[in-house]
């Protein structure tokens, strides 16, 4: 492996930026601001290889050297991402299939405090004529958004190979400098200056209605109501002949499949709260966008991402024109960078002590349900195929699926992902207040409402 260019500001505490203190402010015995990425391969990992290629690949990250050190009381200036002096190890827990997951001595909630925002869980099976490995990989959201967790797992991958002698490609080069500009978003002072307008009127249009949650599931359902399940996760499989149909459908209709899953999104919470008799208020969906800009080619690991959010109304949302309303506003997101009003947000308030815990306190809801689609993960690495299957030797990625957090009164967060071809669903929801059986029920009114949207050409 090529040597990486060493970092003239690398022995520094680096300062926080407003987004990775929105997520640790966030954070809260109940529910933890955690992310969770489950990758399912045929084949098992060498062990020691596989420890030795997380120990390289931790190099190349500077986030994932560092605990920090400030508490989310503080403004934003005065928390720091601290590299504590020697090596820095991630939890790994390794079991057959059928082991439940070990809790790691801190609990299941990170505490990025006291270790690092990463953690692993591999479970092996190996039978007669078949071989698999899940990994479940557990990051801090201050740490690192989705997109930096799948740059780090390529690199990896990358050096599980060398480790364990198998020919593999060089990794991407990496500046550790750029990570020092990961809250920038490629933006100059005068383009701060000038989007202001903008910003402004977005954060309004926020502030002016109040979202309605997810209906929730009748109390005697649930189990534990006072945490919630890190690892409370539905999954559905969209066939090939759906998705052949909504890309079809997305051209007719000159939108794009996200489009066509958020106009989904809002039929199917609409009409899950008026069943429950929960008319009252928006809904309003939360879409996670990366702000990463041409430069951050070369950012290691990092939280790059916002949230930008749609708001309709029942009346709005059953009315004719939803999907049009949708697509004109998500263009209009994209022309704008709108999901830069939220960090710039969430800057303004990290000026001062207590205001970015006070304001993630509020006991409203900032979104009925969240919306993550990471594209596809590795289409562009050097070890996946024309297949688009991700491969190390004799090792092959079969599927992989994302875990966004929850929230108080946000209680659902769907991700959609993409891989090798094929299209799965995954809702991670709110265990204190929805049950398993109404999330199962959830996500298949969900996957049929995308159906019935990519059907009706």
């Amino acid at each position: 492996m090529p040597q990486e260019q060493t970092s003239q500001r690398s022995s520094r505490n680096i300062p926080f930026q407003a987004f990775e203190h929105y997520m640790l402010a966030d954070d809260r015995p109940s529910h933890s601001m955690t992310c969770h990425i489950r990758f399912w391969f045929d084949g098992i990992f060498e062990r020691a290889a596989f420890e030795s290629a997380v120990d390289e690949a931790l190099k190349r990250h500077p986030v994932f050297q560092m605990t920090v050190v400030g508490s989310a009381l503080l403004p934003t200036g005065k928390i720091q991402w601290h590299h504590p002096g020697g090596p820095t190890k991630p939890f790994i827990n390794w079991a057959s299939e059928s082991t439940p997951l070990q809790e790691p001595p801190g609990g299941f909630a990170q505490d990025i405090r006291s270790e690092i925002g990463l953690r692993f869980w591999l479970r092996e099976s190996i039978e007669t004529t078949h071989a698999k490995t899940t990994i479940i990989v557990q990051f801090h959201h201050s740490a690192c958004d989705g997109i930096g967790l799948f740059q780090f797992m390529e690199d990896v991958f990358i050096c599980y190979g060398r480790a364990a002698g198998i020919a593999t490609p060089e990794p991407r080069v990496i500046d550790p400098d750029q990570f020092y500009e990961r809250g920038e978003f490629s933006l100059t002072p005068e383009d701060w200056k000038h989007r202001r307008p903008v910003d402004i009127a977005r954060a309004l249009r926020f502030f002016k209605s109040i979202a309605r949650p997810l209906a929730p599931s009748p109390r005697s359902e649930i189990k534990n109501p006072h945490t919630a399940d890190l690892f409370a996760v539905e999954r559905v499989i969209i066939t090939d002949s759906i998705l052949t149909a909504l890309r079809k459908r997305s051209k007719q209709v000159l939108a794009s499949v996200n489009d066509l899953m958020i106009h989904a999104l809002f039929l199917t919470v609409a009409a899950w709260n008026r069943e429950r008799g929960d008319t009252r208020q928006d809904i309003r969906v939360a879409i996670a966008t990366s702000l990463r800009g041409a430069r951050d080619a070369v950012l290691s690991a990092a939280n790059v991402v916002s949230m930008v959010f749609l708001n309709r109304s029942h009346k709005a949302i059953t009315a004719p024109g939803l999907l049009e309303g949708i697509v004109k506003e998500t263009s209009e997101i994209k022309a704008n960078r709108l999901g830069v009003t939220l960090p710039r947000v969430m800057r303004r308030l990290g000026r001062y002590p207590f205001l970015t815990w006070a304001f993630l306190r509020l006991p409203v809801c900032s979104a009925t349900v969240v919306l993550t689609n990471l594209g596809r993960p590795f289409a562009d690495s050097p070890l996946t195929g024309p297949d688009g299957l991700l491969r190390i030797g004799s090792l092959t990625l079969t599927s992989l699926d994302t875990m966004p957090p929850v929230r108080p009164k946000t209680r659902a967060s769907i991700s959609i992902n993409y891989y090798g071809g094929s299209l799965s669903m995954t809702l991670r929801y709110d265990s204190t207040t929805i049950s398993r059986a109404d999330a199962a029920s959830f996500l298949a009114r969900f996957r049929d409402q995308v159906t019935l949207g990519a059907e009706s050409l």
